[in-house]
């Protein structure tokens, strides 16, 4: 079971980042209706020390289950 405070302190957070981070908000918001199975998600994460590391994972049709999900739960 979910800690309802948990939802709330994961929603002031996800308020934060939305502020600080528009950009990545429109890019989520952009490509969220596109994915689809077979897509391909690829992040790569650059450290201060410049060093980097990156993966990938092809959508399948349970990601494409959650992605729903997840659109519903925040309205979109």
């Amino acid at each position: 079971m979910i800690n309802p405070a948990s939802l709330l302190n994961l929603k002031r957070c996800f308020g934060v980042f939305r502020d600080n981070h528009p950009k990545a908000i429109q890019f989520v918001e952009a490509v969220s209706g596109k994915v689809t199975e077979g897509s391909i998600i690829e992040v790569n994460v650059q450290f201060t020390d410049g060093t980097s590391a990156k993966t990938n994972i092809k959508v399948n049709r349970d990601d494409t289950e959650l992605f729903n999900e997840l659109r519903k739960a925040v309205g979109r």
